[in-house]
């Protein structure tokens, strides 16, 4: 070569590592319109600014940068290129190899960790320069937090530099676990929550530091790669956790309530709104609200505990110091990201130093509430012993003068106790016989009326007749039964109804149909009422079906045993009815209206064995149960009418 141009960076055997920010050229590219090899013509190279900071940064902007630069090499050694931040999204490298045909080498936080060639906290690119040859190499740069430290080292140096970090951040992170553990214990121990919430904000704050300086994936490979996008709600999370323990270690809520109002409503959706950004995807936003609500945080709870302290909670002072120093070291890194201070060993690592130095004030200062708490406590027992010996003292006193009273109480008691047994036992035995008299009452008041107008006749003394819109009435009777119980005696006829309508009882009663009352060898019952349903076709008419078989299969016993037998009709019919009690003495629930005579004219125009149903029933029931037609028959009375016979 001629000549080296001013730009070129030049490497020998004596540099170990250079920062190569002024020596870089820049391209802003937020369309991601410029790709190799076009860029690289010499019409383009114009485009290219030069770089005036030791370490680029473009502060909060979500782009897309081109980084050019030329190294000349006169050394044996082997150059590696780090790009000192791990918050970078995806970075691609390109060179041209010995064909002359660029190669690239993709990067950043968005890549696998397994896909990276040198496995650190920090993004690394070989730099295949001859010895005494030059060659230039683009970097491209896209994220939403610009600023990338540019550094070229030997590969000797480069290992040293990566010991001595990985040795700082393991000091810093073995404090972190240190503390963490502590305040477990203490937490377990005492059941303070104070210990629980500064553990969470330790720990959201420790893992944002190690997702930042790639010690999550040296830890953890790829198995926690889901984190490199989510920077900003670790960060809101420990915030979140810093404010709910300051709310509480502070008692703002006690000597602030104004803040405490602020914490609840302004600082907390703060917090979650920057949670919800980073959750949808804009990582930009996220970030810079998390970064100008940490500085209104810090500086609105420095105020507040100002405050607090001047009301008399000593433990605020405690609290200020240990804010002061991460509120320094949170801004120091802020000022970093913005460009306004420049990048160094000092403002990169702020953010670790500072929370070092809370955590170990913090937990003195709790440690120190813990002890002021347990003086409390143990003075507050001693008042407690002392008032206790003056009242044991006092106690003692009045037991001797109650001692003589409760001596001549006891002897009068037990003589009116015995009094009071005697009247006890005598009123328990009344007690047991009105109890018994009642549950009579009640059973017979219920065999003869529903529980519903039983119970409306106990509260009012009276029973309101009521009207029911749809009624399904059921009559059954037995063909030519006067004829048949001439031939039998009183106690078979008896018997033989009783037999057939304590069947029809028991089948009613399953279908929740209410009997009505017996006419002879007549049966009456409702389904509808007391209480009203739209069932109560459908019940009866099962019901009707159940009593039909039960008299079948009566009907054939009867026959074996070479007895009268007799046949059954039933007639159903569906209306609007009145139902209400009648008369004083031996009242009965009846039911009246055109509804219970069409029923009556349907039984009377049955066939026996045969359930005869009127058109209003059939509409409410032929969904259910096929059905013959009979067609309009004349009912007495009633003209005629649409019956059908129910299929069984």
């Amino acid at each position: 070569m001629q000549g080296i141009a001013q730009s070129t960076i030049l490497l020998t055997d004596s540099t170990e590592s250079h920062f190569i920010g002024k020596s870089i050229y820049y391209l802003k590219d937020p369309e991601n319109k410029y790709q190799l090899p076009a860029l690289d013509d010499k019409a383009n190279h114009i485009l290219f600014q030069p770089c005036t900071q030791e370490s680029p940064n473009f502060g909060n902007i979500e782009t897309s940068i081109w980084n050019k630069f030329t190294i000349y090499n006169r050394s044996s050694k082997k150059w590696l290129l780090s790009v000192l931040n791990y918050n970078i999204d995806t970075l691609t490298f390109y060179y041209k190899n010995k064909e002359g045909v660029y190669e690239k080498i993709v990067s950043g936080s968005s890549q696998p960790f397994s896909s990276r060639k040198y496995k650190a906290g920090s993004y690394v690119f070989e730099l295949p320069v001859r010895q005494d040859d030059s060659l230039t190499f683009y970097l491209k740069v896209q994220t939403y937090l610009t600023q990338y430290p540019l550094l070229i080292s030997s590969e000797e140096q480069f290992v040293y530099n990566l010991h001595i970090n990985n040795l700082l951040k393991g000091i810093y992170f073995g404090l972190v676990i240190l503390f963490i553990m502590y305040n477990g214990v203490l937490f377990f121990t005492l059941r303070d929550r104070n210990y629980l919430y500064f553990n969470l904000s330790i720990f959201f704050t420790a893992l944002l530091m190690s997702e930042h300086a790639g010690i999550n994936a040296l830890l953890w490979g790829d198995r926690f790669h889901f984190l490199w996008h989510r920077g900003p709600f670790i960060l809101a999370m420990g915030s979140l956790f810093f404010l709910i323990f300051s709310r509480s270690f502070l008692q703002v809520k006690q000597y602030a309530p104004r803040s405490y109002l602020i914490i609840q409503y302004f600082l907390i959706p703060l917090v979650v709104l920057s949670m919800f950004f980073n959750v949808i995807g804009i990582n930009l936003f996220s970030s810079i609200l998390n970064q100008v609500t940490g500085l209104i945080i810090l500086v609105f709870m420095t105020i507040s505990a100002l405050v607090i302290y001047r009301k008399g909670n000593r433990f605020a002072l405690f609290y200020i110091i240990a804010c002061s120093f991460y509120f320094a070291g949170v801004v120091i890194f802020i000022l970093k990201t913005f460009a306004i201070l420049p990048y160094n060993f000092f403002t990169s690592n702020s953010m670790e130093l500072g929370s070092a130095l809370e955590m170990v004030l913090f937990s003195m200062s709790m440690a120190d509430r813990m002890h002021t708490f347990k003086k409390e406590k143990e003075l507050a027992s001693q008042q407690l012993v002392a008032s206790l010996q003056q009242n044991e003292i006092l106690i003692k006193e009045q037991n001797k003068m109650l001692e003589i009273k409760v001596d001549e109480r006891t002897r009068a008691l037990k003589h009116t106790l015995s009094e009071l047994e005697i009247s006890q036992q005598q009123l328990e035995q009344k007690n047991i016989d009105i109890t018994y008299e009642k549950e009579r009452s009640e059973n017979l008041l219920l065999n003869i009326l529903p529980y519903e107008v039983a119970d409306e006749l106990k509260q009012k003394g009276t029973a309101d007749a009521k009207q029911f819109d749809e009624v399904t009435v059921m009559f059954t009777d037995f063909k030519d039964f006067t004829k048949i119980a001439e031939k039998l005696s009183p106690t078979e006829l008896v018997n033989e109804i009783h037999t057939c309508f304590k069947a029809f009882d028991e089948i009613i009663t399953k279908y929740n149909i209410e009997k009505i009352k017996t006419i002879g060898d007549a049966y009456m019952c409702a389904g509808g009422l007391p209480v009203k349903n739209n069932t109560n076709a459908l019940d009866v008419v099962n019901a009707a079906i159940e009593i039909l078989s039960f008299i079948t299969s009566h009907l054939a016993q009867r026959a074996q045993e070479g007895k009268e037998q007799f046949e059954i009709r039933i007639g159903i019919h569906t209306g609007p009815v009145v139902a209400g009690i009648v008369g004083v003495k031996k009242f009965a629930y009846d039911i009246w209206g055109d509804t219970v005579n069409t029923a009556s004219r349907l039984e009377s125009s049955g066939m026996p064995g045969k359930i005869n149903i009127s058109g209003t029933t059939y509409e409410r029931i032929k969904d259910s149960f096929p059905c013959t037609y009979r067609g309009k028959i004349q009912a007495k009375n009633k003209g005629e009418i649409d019956m059908y016979f129910v299929d069984t």
